[in-house]
Order: C-alpha cells, then structure tokens, then sequence
C-alpha cells in the first residue's frame, strides 16, 4: 500500500474530527470510566513511588478522540492508585501523525499513536484492512477480532521495528456521497470522486475519475462541480458538510479507517508485574472505548444529520453488493499474493472472515463482558 494513499484516513482523524462533538453516552463504556465495573478493577500491590509514561499523538484539543483517551487516563490513574499515570502530549508537540513509530521506538515517546497508513515498508500484514471489503461491518467486533489476529499477524511486524503493539482500532469503512444516486455498480462509471484514505487503484476498479483534492478543498469542488462525489467516511463527511451538496449516501464499507498505537518495550519492561498487566489490558479496553463512540455513538449521530438535511440513505441489495464485491476481489488477491513472502496472507484473510463471522451479531455488552473478562494473550511477551 502507497502511504501517502492511506494517510488521509489518519489525519481525517486529527483534523476533520476536530469540528465536530461526540453526544453523551451512557453504557458500558461510561461504566468502565467510573469504575463500576469490578472486573476491570485490577487490584494492584506495588508500594514503590509512581511511574509517568508520556502518551503523545497528533489529535488537536478540538478533536473528538482525546476526551476519550483522557477518559481513560484518569480510569488508569485512579485504578491504580496514582501508581502509573500517563502524561499526554498532544497537538503534535513531540510528533506529527507520520512519525509516532519513530518516536516511540527512539524512547521520544513511551507510548503513542502509530499509523500503520504512513509506513511505507514493515507493516504488509497490519494494512490489510485497507483493503476492499474486508474490514467487518461492526466497529466493536472490530476490537475483538484485531486483538485476536494481533499475537500470530501483527505483532511480528510491530517487534521488527522495535516496538510493542498497542492496539488497532477500526472506526469506520468508506461509504460514499453523491449527487447522484449510486444504486449499482454501473452508476460509478466515468463518476468525478475524491477519494480519501485508501488505495486509488479501489476507485480506479469501479470505473471512477480520481480527483485528487485536499481537506479544506473538498466542499468546495463539490460546490463548483469539479468533482460529482466523495468516498469517505461519516467523521469526514458531517465535519465537512459534505451532506449539504452531495444529497445520496450509499453505504458501502470499503476500506477501514483505523487508530494504531504503539508502546516502547524498555518503558513496558521497567513497569512491575501488576502494572504490566493493567497497563495490557488497558490496551484492549481503551479500544473499545475509541470505537464504540467514535464508530458507533458518532455514527448514530451522522444518521440524524442526514435526515435532518433530507439525504437518502441507500443500502445496496445483497445481490448488487455481491457485484462490487466481486469486481474487487482481484485486488485482494493481488495483495495476498505480492505479499505471501512476507507472511501467510492468505491465512489472515481466512482468520478475519472466519472470526468476522463469530463476532459481527454479538451485542455490545458482550464484546465488552468478553474484552473485561477474556482479554486476548500473547500480544506483548511478559
């Protein structure tokens, strides 16, 4: 995958993210942040003087996802007694969105978010939910089943370039907008589109024109007609108003949007055995927590937005899905096959769509029951 291609998903996240507010919510989630939930209490025993590990990202304060990390912070701060705290830097002040895997394994940061999207080599395996129609429907399902794929997929990738994984969320996948309808795969012929945070070659499939167009650019090529529609996702499409011009959305769920963090191995090695393991399960937990409102709370609030600005929803026919999906098939299997070298690529495509399958119906409160109680092994060594 071309980095500068999957980018702009990322920093859709630390720009496009920061116009908008996220409604108030109360779930499990809510209840993790409280402390109500005793399974997730961790009962810590170290007496020694508190540990600080600086948390850094590129998110402005205006964005959606720092109050939820903050949330976290504090749930972390508190569970522990004061005993490990995590300092945020945010805003890009110790590094920009390209540079979180440099600065986590040079020590600048203990622990950050670390895009996958601007890695141009080491990470083939990490990316495959950039590709067409693999990412699952479910955001939370999302959680699990990353976390799963973690220990045997990703984690090599990660130990290679110095750093521990973190964990992978999958907020959203690309739908698109337009100011016609698309109902079926011949509409998208000859169609004028930006595309934003994945691979030109998908658009190309469809028989699209890409128009290559930056984020502050993008209302207004809608608005002149230099461009007909917009393959995003809805934390790009409701801060940017898309939905005043372009008055079709058609859900397709093409290629994932996705948070990755990072955690530097000498700073997770000098914690003790309690903390350690507060500190993983944490990762699976903040996951969650990232997911359900960004990829679910925000998303229902995208919902009311379009009715409210009279946009009509379109849901493809299992039959006509099933044509798209076809027609990009083969780039799929161009990937698992450029990249069987680097790993068994055509396993983990196996293992997400069979784990898909097992999650994707499971509620809400049972992913997170599963995420508390069961939480994945093995994907830092200690």
């Amino acid at each position: 995958m071309k980095p500068n291609a999957t980018i702009g998903l990322c920093l859709a996240l630390c720009g496009a993210l920061a116009l908008g507010t996220l409604p108030a919510a109360a779930d499990m989630v809510d209840d993790w942040f409280a402390g109500k939930i005793r399974a997730a209490e961790p009962k810590i025993t170290y007496t020694g003087e508190p540990i600080q590990l600086k948390f850094s990202h590129p998110n402005p304060p205006a964005s959606l996802v720092p109050p939820i990390w903050r949330n976290g912070i504090n749930w972390l701060q508190r569970a522990t007694d004061g005993k490990l705290t995590l300092k945020e830097f945010g805003a890009g002040t110790l590094h920009g969105p390209r540079d979180g895997f440099k600065a986590v394994r040079s020590h600048i940061s203990d622990y950050a978010t670390c895009f996958t999207a601007s890695e141009a080599r080491g990470f083939p395996l990490s990316k495959v939910f950039e590709l067409p129609f693999v990412t699952p429907s479910n955001p939370l399902a999302g959680v699990r089943i990353t976390s799963e794929l973690a220990p045997k997929y990703f984690k090599p990738e990660y130990d290679k370039q110095g750093v521990h994984f973190g964990y992978q969320v999958l907020v959203g996948a690309a739908d698109i907008m337009s100011k016609k309808p698309i109902r079926k795969l011949e509409d998208m012929k000859g169609l004028k589109a930006i595309v934003q945070g994945f691979e030109p070659e998908v658009a190309d499939a469809l028989g699209a024109v890409i128009v290559n167009v930056p984020f502050p650019d993008i209302y207004t090529s809608l608005q002149q007609g230099v461009v007909d529609a917009v393959l995003w996702v809805d934390p790009g499409f409701v801060p940017y108003k898309i939905y005043e011009l372009a008055k079709y959305h058609t859900t397709l769920g093409l290629s994932a949007q996705k948070i990755d963090t990072c955690i530097n191995p000498k700073s997770f090695a000098a914690l003790p055995k309690d903390l350690k393991q507060t500190f993983y399960d944490f990762q699976q937990r903040m996951a969650f927590a990232v997911a359900k409102r960004i990829g679910v709370d925000f998303k229902r609030e995208a919902q009311k937005t379009y009715e409210r600005n009279q946009v009509e929803m379109i849901t493809l026919p299992p039959e006509e899905l099933a044509r798209w999906k076809a027609t990009l098939k083969p780039l799929v299997d161009r990937w698992a096959a450029r990249h069987e070298t680097d790993g068994p690529t055509r396993a983990l495509l196996a293992d997400i769509e069979r784990l898909t399958a097992k999650y994707n119906g499971v509620s809400d409160e049972q992913l997170f029951r599963l995420i508390v109680e069961q939480p994945v092994k093995g994907i830092i060594d200690f």
